[in-house]
């Protein structure tokens, strides 16, 4: 049926002119009226000259033409579907979602390449942005907080993919996670007592691995009243709770400068926030970051692509010494590091969907090449277990009236 709808919706546009038509007005009632019409027209027009296969399903064929014409194509009923958390398509006949953590085929496609990136340009310009052939790719917050990344020609060699990930009201706490299988009870206990106790956390893995639930997890877990700042490129996190601000980057354009994230973390610091959160740290903040956890900032809770601890660990030297200022040996950069994260954690995204907590680890040095680290928790032989080896602050907390459980290290 796709061949036949593209054939009829590009009659409907050339009969209606309809790339002429505001954005605005194509949710008016008269312009849908008028599309409709020529629709059936057309479709009457084929099913007269014997082009319609009467296997066709007519109320639908003149459905899914309207909906490509004048609105976002398959991505009405998708985005309609309170189940659907993610949306991935990489072409325009291979469009995947994600339920309940796992992604799976939708049935979904749309026409023609043309009118996928038709309908990606539409949706970008609802945002209130731009993508064309001088802005080809966008990273955007949509007005329902839906993320929207997006590339089209010339540098989408293959036509153009898109992602939309819903932020939820509301993300899983460490206890909903280890429920789901994503770490153990015990990792979990053990988690809430490091925010309890304010370490610095460092959250780890590739993209969609998980870092963003982890990481609201984590800030969900600080004690009632504490004030969170969180910083994002593009705000995923929902905490929620009152005493709580998101700050978010912006490109620039003409009302103004851009605002990246190295300029939202020094905002961020002065607002002087019980319960520091980043969002994913990927350039030159890394270093104001890293200094300013050395300077006094305990309980900071932060995330940034690795798929190990160490490359993670790694990287965060790389960025510090590529950093305007930086001019740090990478030695000194691994003790700056080793000093302003005492716990680090790895998540993974397995193929089937679900959320891997892979290892937690104790940060205890570095030298020259690498970061010394212990093992705490790990995941092996299809489960969660712990190494035997207890947390070096697991002393002090006694003494600081936490409680602080060993149990869990057995």
């Amino acid at each position: 049926m796709l061949d036949l709808q593209s054939n009829i919706l590009e009659r409907l546009r050339a009969k209606l002119d309809i790339d002429k038509i505001p954005l605005e007005r194509l949710h008016e009632e008269d312009v849908w009226q008028r599309a409709e019409r020529a629709t059936i027209d057309l479709v009457e027009t084929l099913e007269t000259s014997g082009e319609l296969p009467k296997y066709i399903d007519q109320e639908t064929l003149i459905k899914e033409t309207l909906n490509e014409a004048l609105a976002l194509g398959p991505l009405e009923d998708l985005l309609g579907d309170d189940k659907i958390d993610e949306i991935i398509i990489d072409r325009r006949d291979r469009v995947v979602v994600g339920k309940d953590g796992q992604l799976r085929g939708s049935g979904k496609a749309f026409s023609s390449d043309d009118t996928f990136e038709r309908v990606v340009k539409r949706l970008v310009a609802e945002a209130g942005a731009t993508i064309d052939d001088a802005h080809p790719i966008v990273d955007l917050r949509m007005r329902d907080g839906t993320r929207l990344t997006a590339a089209v020609s010339p540098v989408a060699a293959r036509g153009a993919c898109l992602v939309l990930k819903k932020t939820p009201a509301t993300m899983p706490a460490l206890s909903e996670l280890a429920s789901q299988g994503a770490l153990s009870p015990g990792m979990a206990d053990f988690l809430a007592t490091c925010v309890t106790a304010r370490r610095n956390i460092l959250v780890c893995g590739g993209p969609g691995s998980g870092k963003t639930s982890l990481v609201a997890a984590l800030a969900g877990a600080s004690p009632a009243g504490e004030r969170v700042v969180s910083v994002e490129e593009v705000a995923e996190l929902a905490i929620g709770r009152d005493e709580w601000i998101q700050l978010e980057t912006r490109p620039g354009n003409g009302r103004g400068p851009s605002i990246d994230l190295a300029h939202l973390l020094e905002t961020a610091v002065r607002l002087n926030p019980d319960r520091l959160v980043v969002g994913d740290v990927k350039g030159r903040e890394a270093l104001p970051l890293v200094s300013s956890l050395c300077s006094g900032i305990d309980g900071a809770i932060v995330a940034m692509s690795g798929e190990s601890s160490q490359a993670a660990l790694n990287r965060l030297v790389t960025l510090g010494r590529i950093a305007p200022g930086g001019g740090m040996i990478d030695g000194a950069l691994r003790e700056l590091v080793a000093q302003a994260f005492e716990i680090v954690i790895h998540v993974t995204r397995w193929a089937d969907g679900t959320i891997k907590v892979m290892a937690i680890e104790e940060i205890v040095g570095s030298t020259e090449t690498s970061f010394d680290t212990h093992v705490l928790f790990q995941f092996g032989n299809n489960a969660h277990s712990a190494t035997g080896t207890v947390p070096r602050f697991y002393s002090e907390l006694e003494a600081r009236g936490i409680p602080a459980d060993q149990a869990v290290f057995r």
